[in-house]
């Protein structure tokens, strides 16, 4: 899926980049849904350990926030299938997997993003906003750069990922949250 910076790669084609016959795969995890459960669920445990560190530091929310962010831009820069199969698999999934999913990470995610916020507008470093449509922006920001090269090409004229463009868009997203999150920014909209 790296590889080929898609998410429908035939399951033949996974078992043999893996050294494996197909029986076996689809033994293992039931059918190509299963797997790519399993590829998310794996993701994802990697992904809230990774939070669950942040949370616990002693970091300020602001830093936070933004070591949050430019986490979860790098996460999708070292796996840049894992934004389109979370999206398949809640959109296309069926309903169990799209539980899964959501209980598994996108929940999580959101709760502690949650945690981070409510303990920022508490110290006063964040003004009051609503921790749900936070996460909700955060996340598509974070991805959309990642949903497509075509998007890239004609917005970027390249539709090459690197580390010098994820370290730039880090820090642009970065900055437009810290400086729209904190307490110092103004209303206007």
């Amino acid at each position: 899926m790296t590889e080929r910076e898609l998410v429908d790669v035939p399951l033949a084609d996974i078992s043999e980049r893996a050294g494996t016959n197909i029986a076996l795969v689809s033994y293992y995890f039931g059918n190509r849904e299963g797997l790519m459960l399993a590829i998310a669920e794996a993701d994802a445990e990697l992904a809230l350990a990774n939070l669950d560190r942040l949370l616990a530091s002693d970091l300020k929310p602001t830093e936070k926030i933004a070591s949050h962010i430019r986490g979860l831009i790098e996460a999708y820069f070292k796996r840049p299938y894992l934004h389109r199969l979370l999206e398949k698999l809640l959109r296309d999934g069926s309903p169990k997997a799209s539980e899964r999913v959501g209980l598994a990470l996108v929940k999580p995610v959101a709760d502690a993003r949650a945690v981070v916020i409510a303990e920022g507008i508490r110290l006063g470093e964040f003004r009051e906003v609503d921790a749900g449509l936070m996460s909700v922006a955060i996340d598509g920001a974070c991805s959309h750069l990642f949903s497509s090269v075509a998007r890239r090409r004609a917005i970027l004229g390249d539709g090459a990922l690197n580390a010098d463009l994820i370290d730039s868009y880090a820090r642009e997203i970065v900055g437009l949250f810290a400086r729209g999150i904190t307490a110092k920014a103004t209303d206007d909209a």
